[in-house]
């Protein structure tokens, strides 16, 4: 209790409060622009920490992370462009809320789902920290090959109206991640002489064409028109069901986000399909998902907020990150001279309690950032469509470009928004090309060592009781939507004969 009060001390300091609301402010802005990301911008921002006490870096770098996750969701609800790839969900959801009138509803609560979710990784991070770490130390290679196929599981779900176009999609998308180097043995696939694709497909620019150009696109069908004929997106206010009725929804969601960020290699944007799915599985009304529905957007941000304070969980206990950004806090705090481990809480108890508390005062001051940038983000709605499109496009080049410094990474960013553009004018879902290529080379490398763990005797793998457990969820995923499927199939015919 003493290190929890030295970190609120620390923390309520008003140069502390200050650098959280700069680094808020920053990070809100990296989410929101096509092509940032919070890595992004924590990667940006680590040099500027050498000269600050540790505790103030690992709160600049927290603010940037938690800000950079939310502000994917701005462009998201706005104008149907995720800023992040775990903004995906929110953009299915938040356009369609736009164009009934709602978008201030929308993005109320993106903030409130969002805050909410990222308290509760706070309190996990603070609570449930050693215990959570125990968990992480049953997740091996076979759990990590079950976790990436319960993500993709998530694609019979998203494409419950046309299952064979998402499978077929997802598929296909599955293959484009084999090219490249073969995460095991290191031997170049698929590569056609081109140097370029030695890595692979880098996500961020296939990610980023696939979800912006096509919207780019749609605005030139009509350039001379504006995103709407007011600079309004409706009042902020909320229902009170949307709070009421989805209290459940939130706690579900954001320990969801937060079991998936505990898990090394996933993420903010594993964890908001995932945080989506489950919330469409219990809905009383699963068919509103995709057509504006509350309970999608809080689910999704609730979910992938939910996962930053899980990704730091592994780290500060066991130094093992469970993010990309928090590979780059690993690196921050061994530059301030703090190494993740089990020592750590108790060697430097006034610098990790700093960061903790922090994270949680952070996520409550991001509702009050958060709705100031909504409050003028809506004015991007006047915007004429050929001015912002040209701005997309520009922000969406500078941001692949800024991911690996090569061309390349442009002309795939324009072929992958040509074939989204194409996809959804035939109504293939895109949703299942990002799961694939997100979750694609993790459950390669991760079958690849598991048949190499258990040569001979896979079956072995069903006495590891979290694989079981992963394994019956996924089943379940795959079987659910089908049997819904069958039983409204069944009820037509019933109306039919009657």
């Amino acid at each position: 209790m003493q290190d929890i009060l030295i970190g609120f001390s620390n923390v309520l300091q008003p140069i502390n409060i200050l650098i959280c609301l700069g680094g808020l402010a920053v990070g809100v802005l990296f989410g929101a622009l096509p092509g940032f990301s919070a890595t992004m911008a924590v990667a940006i921002f680590v040099p500027f920490t050498y000269g600050m006490e540790p505790g103030a870096a690992l709160l600049l770098l927290s603010a940037l992370f938690c800000g950079g996750v939310y502000g994917g969701s701005i462009p998201a609800v706005l104008v149907g462009i995720p800023g992040t790839p775990a903004s995906v969900p929110t953009a299915m959801e938040g356009k369609s809320l736009v164009k009934k009138g709602e978008g201030g509803r929308a993005l109320h609560l993106v903030t409130l789902a969002s805050c909410f979710g990222g308290f509760m990784s706070a309190l996990a991070l603070l609570i449930f920290a050693p215990l959570l770490a125990q968990v992480a130390k049953m997740v091996g290679q076979p759990e990590q090959m079950m976790v990436a196929i319960f993500g993709l599981s998530v694609v019979a779900m998203l494409a419950e109206n046309n299952l064979f176009k998402g499978v077929m999609v997802a598929v296909i998308a599955l293959i484009l991640a084999t090219f490249g180097q073969d995460p095991v043995q290191g031997f170049p696939r698929f590569t056609y002489g081109f140097s370029q694709l030695t890595g692979g497909f880098s996500v961020v620019p296939v990610l980023i064409g696939l979800f912006s150009l096509p919207e780019v696109f749609k605005m030139l069908e009509d350039p001379y028109g504006k995103m709407a004929e007011t600079g309004t997106v409706g009042s902020m206010k909320l229902k009170k069901e949307d709070f009421f009725k989805n209290i459940g929804n939130l706690f579900r969601s954001a320990i969801i986000g937060i079991g998936v960020g505990i898990i090394p290699a996933a993420g903010p944007d594993i964890a908001a399909f995932l945080a989506y799915n489950e919330a469409r599985k219990a809905s009383k009304h699963p068919e509103d998902f995709g057509h504006g529905c509350a309970e999608g957007i809080i689910s999704a941000e609730s979910g992938n907020n939910g996962a930053t304070g899980g990704s730091l969980i592994p780290l500060l206990t066991l130094g093992i990150p469970g993010s990309a950004p928090a590979a780059l806090f690993l690196g921050a705090m061994i530059i301030h001279g703090v190494r993740p481990g089990p020592t750590l809480f108790s060697q430097h108890a006034d610098t990790v309690y700093t960061m903790i508390v922090g994270f949680a005062v952070i996520n409550l001051l991001m509702y009050l950032v958060g709705m100031i940038y909504c409050k003028f983000g809506s004015t991007i709605l006047l915007i004429p469509k050929s001015v912002l499109a040209t701005i997309i496009v520009v922000l969406a080049v500078c941001g692949t470009y800024a991911t690996n410094k090569n061309m390349f990474d442009v002309w795939v960013m324009f072929g992958a928004g040509v074939l989204g553009y194409l996809m959804e004018r035939n109504q293939f879902p895109t949703s299942p090309v990002a799961l694939a290529l997100l979750l694609g080379s993790t459950m390669e490398k991760a079958m690849s060592l598991t048949k190499t763990m258990y040569e001979g005797r896979m079956l072995s793998v069903f006495t590891r009781p979290l694989f079981v457990i992963l394994f019956a969820l996924t089943v379940f995923s795959f079987v659910f939507p089908l049997a819904r499927q069958y039983r409204d199939r069944h009820k037509r015919h019933n109306a039919a004969q009657e």
